[in-house]
């Protein structure tokens, strides 16, 4: 998937904070207590919540083309989402959804 506007803006801008921020990242993910698959979803949820559309789409296509998630799945993630950003969130979020199996 290549690389956002928004990181491409902050490399321009003010590129040791997008050498920091990478590093934070990196390091967040360093260790392996929970697979990749499972915090891709997570971040999945947050974005969700948040109503972070354009972070949904992205977050949805890494879980289904570099982790193998399902559409159950996904909509496992989506459906979750409700308890904590309400029906809003969650029809956002399936649109978005519909949007990506389409693309695919």
């Amino acid at each position: 998937m290549a690389q956002a506007f928004h990181w491409e803006l902050m490399d321009q801008m003010n590129p040791e904070l997008h050498t920091k921020f990478s590093a934070m990242s990196a390091q967040i993910n360093a260790d392996e207590v929970i697979p990749k698959k499972y915090r891709e979803m997570m971040i999945l949820s947050m974005a969700c919540v948040l109503r972070c559309m354009p972070a949904v789409k992205a977050h949805a296509a890494n879980c289904v083309k570099l982790y193998g998630c399902t559409k159950e799945e996904l909509y496992c993630v989506v459906a979750s989402a409700i308890t904590m950003g309400g029906v809003p969130a969650y029809r956002e979020s399936c649109a978005a959804l519909e949007e990506l199996f389409n693309s695919l």
